[in-house]
């Protein structure tokens, strides 16, 4: 099963037939708007109208190199459309879109910058300036690909497009027109004129009309192409031509429905049939039409369709796939579910079937519920549901469950519990509980099956550890292990997964690791990518609450270099891990790595609709846009973060977005919201100090310390004191070093420098073995002018040249030698093999890593060198005496 399939359907534009009406003046204009090189031809009219057959004539006269790119519903999809459109145009240039196409091909969104700049770099470089046209648009509506599309379109000199569709798209058209950047052709243009009318019936129908005809067939049809088709199909049958145009009264779509009946029944039975049972199909093949027909000779039956013009697309040059022209199919639907409803239910069962055995699962659950065939369904489901949602069809699934009736739900355990799982991933508990509920009292029944009993207790393990019920997520997980068939893998993952996490929680780092290990390496034997990483996520988190940074690090390397090398597509599910391991990198000062890692986790949670990762990366990304006073951008980020978080979400970020929104408010300078904000939480300064409330109560530290008056300086240390007290004893060092930095402010500023130093070299004690820089930077210059009254030593040079320049906000880099912080041993031999002129993907290939890590190497080097691209890197590195 692939996640793209039939990609070779996508580029082959329809086929113009040898007898044809040219319409050179409309071929011109396409030719003069890109000849002036407009970003945008806009070819917009009804179906019908002739739209894709003027753009395939232009095609083939055309000398420019062109790229055609078939759209369907499938293709609303921002990972598949960018990978049908970069396949389509390495068929201008197999160099464009190489980097990116092996991230999109394992799942990985880059963030939309990165996207557009590697996209845009290779068109400029290819030296081709291609034309892509885009068929059937108007099945894009995705506000993601319409972005992306928009910003394509404002590069005038890299890229054109011809987009062909039955509605204007969402993009700026008012601002192409304005200024004049955009040749529009629209149903007014493409309507066929008198004198076409008279060269379609005579050379194209070959049969000859009168004027009288023509004129009232003008009349009729207002020179619909569509109408005009279906109408000399039906004179060819034998019809009197003036009885036929007579009969054409009332709209298109009555045009459409009367005349395809007319053709119809010139046809042959056994045609009719094939036509009418095919229709059920969106794409097919010959062995895809003996299935449904049950006939035997369908290649010879859609090759004759095919030769009589009867509204047949072939979607490649091999005689392969087809389809029908949709109004042509739409028309067909309705007669067959008119004439034979009893028949359509048989027909989608087969190809049901028969993608089922082409082992195309999502095709068949398709056709399974057209017919509801709930059984089927179910069974489907039970089998793939699993598969389905580690690559990422979260959203797919979530339809196919929604269409399914209740009581087939509740007759199928496995389903009702994949149901449940699908709902967690999603945040959505509420429903997680029906199904899990409705699962648990089944079961009370039922003696055996202990796996499914097994996989309900480690489902109600992870449901408890995310609405923060530990020991009892604990207690549930350790059921379900003891019950487990020493086989089920899967299903080990799940359980050890929420022991794990539920550890995690209860601060019990050392059972913790070892239960969120035994997951990975469960989820491995299992092929399970989501139990992985949202293993691996946790045991990152984990490790930078406890100031591990190099712990956390190793492990995220590690997950992200198994996926993206070791399997064939690397899953959505990825984006937890990148979100986690940009906190790493930006706690060690790498900013542009930590903001790239931030935007592929947003993208992937987006576009997985994993709510959990999406909140904890955008408030960590909200506090890299604090270091840089981008207050507007963090603010949007926050504002998500809520709008998540009361969608539902695990409870234990809800005190991270309260802490960040504190942080927020201050610096905008409005202290009485940000007092407002911790009112709400409902925890108080003097309340009981736990795990839980370490954000909150490392908030009001803040709080206390922008108040600046003496005695909330001295609640303040008090509170810093428990603080350290608790977190100390469960070695969580991260709290630690931040309540040992805060507290020293406030020693300073109440004049006592002695104990501030000491509270800040406790600090530094905890923080230097794994090289935090940001913890110390984020906390403003009062941190540096306490940092050089101390014995100077490496590490606090390091964190002194990360300072920005005073009164000027942002990123200082580390200035050692002329250069910028030096290059690791790694980054060197990346330098090196640049220097040689190897490419990505051959660098990769020679260091047996992924392209992936090889791009972000390079991203490391350009930042440490102060450049921004090959050339100048290679330059740079030759002059500081780096490379030879």
């Amino acid at each position: 099963m692939t996640l793209l399939p039939l990609i070779e359907t996508k580029f082959f534009p329809p086929p113009s037939p040898v007898r044809r009406v040219k319409r050179q003046d409309l071929v011109s204009r396409i030719e003069d708007g890109l000849g002036a090189h407009y970003p945008l031809i806009l070819i917009s009219a009804p179906a019908g109208y002739g739209k894709s057959a003027l753009v395939a004539e232009w095609r083939e006269n055309t000398r420019r190199t062109v790229v055609w790119l078939a759209l369907d519903e499938s293709d609303n999809e921002l990972l598949h459309f960018l990978v049908y459109l970069i396949a389509a145009l390495q068929r201008a240039d197999k160099t464009i879109g190489v980097e990116l196409m092996a991230l999109l091909e394992a799942n990985q969104l880059p963030p939309r910058e990165t996207l557009i700049a590697l996209l845009t770099e290779d068109l400029l470089a290819s030296g081709v300036t291609p034309v892509c046209v885009l068929d059937d648009f108007q099945t894009i509506q995705d506000p993601f690909i319409l972005d992306i599309l928009q910003e394509l379109v404002g590069h005038l000199l890299a890229l054109q497009f011809v987009i062909v569709t039955c509605e204007d798209p969402a993009l700026p058209l008012g601002r192409l027109r304005a200024h004049a950047l955009m040749t529009e052709i629209r149903a007014a243009d493409l309507r066929f004129k008198k004198e076409e009318i008279e060269s379609f019936f005579r050379d194209v129908i070959q049969i000859p009309l009168v004027e009288h005809d023509l004129s009232l067939l003008e009349e009729r049809t207002e020179g619909w192409i569509a109408g005009l088709q279906l109408a000399g199909l039906s004179m060819r049958g034998g019809k009197n031509p003036p009885a036929v145009i007579a009969s054409l009264n009332g709209n298109n779509r009555h045009i459409l429905s009367y005349l395809t009946e007319e053709v119809l029944k010139q046809q042959s039975p056994s045609v009719q049939q094939f036509l009418l049972q095919t229709s059920i199909l969106t794409k097919f093949t010959p062995d895809l039409c003996n299935a449904v027909t049950q006939y035997s000779d369908a290649a010879a039956l859609l090759e004759q369709l095919l030769t009589a013009n009867l509204f047949l697309i072939p979607l490649d040059d091999k005689g392969h796939w087809y389809r029908y022209h949709q109004l042509f199919t739409d028309v067909l639907r309705s007669f067959l579910n008119r004439s034979e409803p009893e028949r359509v239910k048989d027909l989608h069962i087969r190809a049901a079937d028969w993608f089922e055995r082409q082992q195309m699962p999502v095709e068949a659950i398709d056709h399974a519920l057209a017919a509801e065939a709930f059984a089927h369904v179910v069974t489907l489901l039970e089998t793939h549901t699993w598969t389905l949602l580690n690559q990422g069809y979260v959203r797919r699934v979530e339809t196919w469950i929604e269409s399914l009736p209740a009581e087939w739900r509740a007759q199928s355990l496995q389903t009702n519990l994949n149901i449940a799982w699908m709902y967690l991933l999603r945040g959505n508990f509420a429903r997680t509980a029906v199904h899990l509920q409705q699962v648990e009292t089944a079961l009370e029944n039922i003696v055996a099956m202990d796996d499914l009993r097994a996989e309900c207790l480690a489902l109600k393990a992870n449901l408890l550890q995310s609405q923060g019920r530990i020991p009892d997520a604990i207690k549930n997980a350790k059921k379900a292990l003891k019950i487990i068939s020493s086989g089920n893998a899967r299903v080990s993952g799940l359980a050890n997964l929420g022991l794990g996490a539920g550890y995690r929680q209860a601060v019990q780092f050392n059972p913790a690791v070892v239960a969120l290990k035994q997951a990975i390496r469960f989820s491995r034997e299992s092929d399970d990518s989501v139990t992985g990483a949202l293993a691996a996520t946790h045991l990152i988190l984990m490790s930078l609450q406890h100031g591990r940074l190099g712990f956390a690090d190793e492990v995220s390397s590690q997950m992200i270099e198994q996926m993206e090398c070791t399997r064939g597509a690397a899953p959505p599910i990825i984006g937890t891990i990148y979100g986690a391991l940009g906190l790493v990198y930006y706690e060690r000062n790498q900013i542009e790595q930590a903001r790239d890692y931030y935007l592929r986790g947003i993208q992937l949670g987006t576009f997985l609709g994993h709510h959990a990762s999406l909140v904890y990366i955008k408030l960590n990304f909200a506090r890299l846009l604090l270091a840089e006073s981008n207050l507007n951008d963090m603010e949007k980020n926050l504002r998500d973060a809520q709008e998540l978080i009361d969608a539902g979400v695990p409870g234990w970020l809800r005190p991270g977005l309260i802490a960040h929104q504190v942080q927020y408010f201050l610096a905008a300078g409005n202290l009485p919201e940000a007092e407002a904000i911790l009112s709400r939480s409902g925890i108080t300064p003097g309340g009981q100090v736990a795990y839980t409330t370490d954000e909150v109560h490392l908030a009001y530290l803040r709080i206390m310390l922008a108040r600046g008056e003496e005695a909330d300086l001295r609640e303040g240390i008090k509170l810093a004191e428990r603080i350290l007290k608790l977190a100390e004893s469960g070695q969580r060092n991260r709290t630690a070093m931040l309540a040992f930095v805060l507290g020293a402010l406030m020693h300073e500023r109440m004049g006592d420098a002695k104990l501030a130093s000491v509270w800040l070299e406790r600090s530094l004690t905890l923080a230097e073995p794994e090289g935090y820089i940001r913890l110390f930077v984020d906390e403003g210059t009062e941190v540096a002018i306490l940092l050089k009254r101390l014995a100077q030593t490496e590490y606090i040079h390091a964190l002194l040249a990360a300072f920005p320049a005073e009164g000027r906000p942002g990123f200082a880099s580390r200035q050692v030698d002329g250069i910028i912080e030096p290059l690791s041993e790694r980054e060197l031999e990346v330098l090196r093999l640049l220097a040689q002129g190897l490419k990505y993907i051959e660098i990769a290939e020679q260091l047996v890593v992924s392209m992936n890590t090889v791009r972000f190497h390079i991203k490391s080097i350009y930042g440490k060198l102060s450049v921004g691209k090959q050339v100048k890197a290679v330059e740079r590195a030759r002059e500081l005496g780096l490379i030879e």
